[in-house]
């Protein structure tokens, strides 16, 4: 599996800082980005002089920045035109009588990386006779505290023109490169000391000061020098170990890992709802085919973001050279199940929060699933910060049935998300000693949280996490607007079936609609629209009337899902809607006389029977008349008020007519008795049987109506 990266767009200088404490590494290093001075015998000084005098005649070799180079899919390329054509121009043959001389150069001054991921260096390495190159790595001295910086490997790079180091398994028995500390790996290498007598032929027979003998944890957050070399060295009395020659040299600046301390959520369709295949989806087609929102319904697939730098080197150890990371593209399971098995302090956690009184929890077992119930994808390339490096990855997880859960997942069931970096204050992860190099990942297990430490956290830092959940929900449509059994009311203008889903909007569905009851019967068909939890279907019910009932039919595929009787109404938010459809502007009746002038039709506008209240009040809007009104779809009935009498002086009065949300207002005009007389009670001159008038007459109520008239009307 190729995971690496050296950060091409973070081009940075050979004084660039990068340790676990922030410290600088100034441009006055003894070993900076370049070829430093270093102290020499004698008799080493007069051999390297003539040495030099030779190589004048010769050219000097100017390397182009990684020529010839063609970067992969998934690994970050170095571009040498970044760092100028000065960063990878050769210092010139300098080499011992026994040694050929070597010639090439970094295509950087400063490769930049996290600890615990792979990083590519690329550079251009030759000698004049063939002979082996080495890659010096580390074996510098610290500007700030002026020790060395505790590790030191020498790399065969022969024949290449780059090189991607693991950080993490580096300087351990599972190293990635030909590091010649391991056993199978055969050198030609030799260190002396300052006065130019040999101190060891191997990394092995170094002092313990150099670092050979062995890492106490990962590579940590530091500068450690790179330089081309012909396999000899010098190492000093601190431990300092030093090129006798070098073509180039460059630094390796390793960051300390960061956490993303958020988990990315959406819901994605199941595979088997798609024409794509299965094996060749994406993340990117994935995310397509769904919604970002952390309730997912049965059935389909949870999909779980994490990012995190520090551990892409442990996951490409456990893929092998086999598996290619290709951004976007599924790797294989195992490889988070064996990260998460190893003793890293890596965790991810799903659990269900609900479980029913007395019963199991349900909780995500990666162990029991397989390639179908859950995939491991890398992020797409767009999505990073740095697209060429691996950063993010996502789980992608069936809730159909399965054995990747330990309980059958069910709609209602409700689950937190943890992933995590173990860290416990004043720990440290440490390898297990008694062996040289150590096992890569053989975590001293001196207390039960030694061996869960992350391996790049210091004695300052804690367990990290980012926490998130999901709920699983049913399959379901839920109608916008239907009567209490369940009938669609749909609305002959606007035409159209409304409500929510759970469903995704990939799924393909239609709805046929059939219409038997009128002099020309038709059937027709609409697609159903899924947006953002919502759907629609439109259908043409221009020329339908208010009431008519269809039959309606729900497909998915060839499989029926729903069947139901539509109603068509004018308003589907008033199915039943009562209306006032005609009554008089203006009523005139003489004093003492009922309103038998005023008479109101109603109608029944909706698609469903209707009832209401018809209510009639006149001047300060007391009630004087009310009819109860049920009438069927269309139905219309004309209601009368003849057995109301007013008894209001004569005079002009405004009257309203109410029916449900309708209203009607018109004038009342009440003209005085014309056989009727006032008289006063106080009139000396009045009898006791008054003198008849054309304008008395007796009041018996002759010509009201005993109670309401009510008339129907075709």
């Amino acid at each position: 599996m190729t995971m690496d990266h050296d950060h091409a767009t973070d081009t940075r200088s050979a004084d660039s800082t990068a340790t676990d404490s922030d410290r600088t590494v100034g441009p006055d290093d003894d070993d900076g980005g370049r070829p430093a001075p270093f102290g020499l015998s004698a008799f080493q000084a007069s051999a390297i002089g003539l040495t030099l005098l030779v190589a004048l005649g010769g050219v000097v070799a100017t390397v182009p920045a990684a020529a010839g180079v063609s970067p992969a899919p998934a690994v970050p390329s170095a571009d040498a035109g970044a760092s100028g054509a000065a960063a990878i121009q050769s210092s010139g043959p300098v080499a011992p009588a026994d040694r050929s001389e070597i010639e090439g150069g970094f295509s950087r001054a400063t490769y930049t990386g996290v600890a615990g991921d792979p990083i590519r260096i690329r550079y251009t390495a030759d000698s004049s006779d063939g002979d082996e190159v080495y890659l010096l790595v580390g074996g510098n001295r610290l500007t700030d505290t002026g020790q060395p910086v505790g590790f030191v490997d020498v790399v065969k790079i022969s024949g290449s023109s780059e090189t991607t180091i693991n950080t993490r398994t580096l300087g351990t028995d599972a190293s990635n490169v030909e590091s010649c500390g391991l056993d199978g790996t055969s050198c030609d290498l030799e260190f002396v000391d300052e006065n130019g007598d040999t101190v060891a032929k191997n990394l092995s027979s170094l002092p313990s000061a150099t670092g050979a003998g062995g890492l106490a944890r990962p590579l940590v957050p530091q500068r450690y020098r790179l330089a081309i070399t012909n396999g000899t060295f010098i190492v000093d009395d601190s431990g300092v170990v030093t090129p006798t020659e070098s073509a180039d040299q460059a630094d390796l600046v390793l960051e300390k890992p960061e956490f993303r301390e958020d988990v990315e959520v959406f819901t994605s369709i199941d595979t088997d709802y798609l024409d794509e295949d299965a094996e060749t989806e994406s993340i990117g087609q994935i995310r397509e085919n769904g919604l970002d929102r952390s309730a997912v319904t049965k059935g389909n697939r949870i999909v779980l973001g994490f990012e995190s730098t520090g551990i892409w080197g442990a996951l490409s150890h456990f893929a092998g050279e086999e598996e290619e990371l290709e951004p976007g593209q599924a790797i294989d399971l195992d490889v988070l199940t064996d990260l998460l098995d190893a003793e890293e302090g890596v965790s991810l956690r799903v659990r269900q929060t609900n479980p029913g009184r007395n019963q199991p929890r349900s909780e995500l077992d990666l162990s029991r699933a397989d390639s179908e119930d859950v995939k491991l994808f890398v992020a797409d390339a767009t999505e990073l910060d740095t697209p060429d490096a691996p950063g993010r990855f996502y789980l992608v997880i069936d809730t159909s049935d399965g054995d990747h859960f330990t309980e059958d997942v069910e709609p209602g069931d409700e689950f937190a998300v943890e992933f995590a970096l173990e860290g416990t204050e004043g720990e440290r992860y440490s390898f297990a000693s008694g062996r040289e190099p150590p096992a890569v990942f053989n975590a001293s297990s001196t207390s039960d949280g030694t061996s869960a430490q992350f391996p790049y956290w210091t004695a300052e830092d804690s367990t990290v996490s980012a926490e998130a959940t999901f709920t699983v929900r049913e399959r379901f449509l839920r109608y916008d607007h239907v009567t209490d059994d369940g009938e669609l009311l749909v609305e002959s203008e606007d035409g159209q079936v409304t409500g929510t889903t759970s469903l995704l909007p990939v799924r393909e569905m239609s709805a046929t609609f059939v219409n038997d009851a009128d002099d020309a019967p038709f059937r027709t068909e609409s697609p159903l629209e899924i947006a953002d939890g919502n759907f629609t279907v439109d259908v043409d019910l221009d020329d339908v009337s208010p009431g008519t009932r269809l039959n309606y039919e729900l497909y998915e595929g060839s499989t029926l899902r729903d069947s139901r009787t539509v109603i068509v109404v004018g308003d589907a938010d008033n199915p039943d809607e009562l209306v006032i459809d005609d009554a008089p502007e203006n009523v005139t009746v003489t004093e003492g006389e009922n309103l038998s002038a005023l008479r109101a039709t109603a109608r029944n506008a909706g698609g469903l029977t209707g009832e209401g209240e018809l209510t009639l009040t006149v001047d300060n809007g007391s009630e004087m008349g009310s009819w109860g009104v049920k009438l069927e779809p269309g139905e219309s009935r004309t209601y009368g008020f003849g057995s109301v009498t007013p008894g209001l002086e004569p005079g002009t009065y405004p009257f309203t007519l109410r029916l449900d949300d309708d209203t009607h207002g018109g004038t009342l005009v009440v003209e005085a008795d014309p056989a009727k007389t006032t008289l006063d009670d106080d009139d000396p001159s009045g009898t006791d049987e008054g003198e008849a008038s054309g304008n008395e007459t007796a009041d018996t109520g002759a010509g009201t109506e005993s109670e309401a008239c009510l008339l129907y009307t075709s």
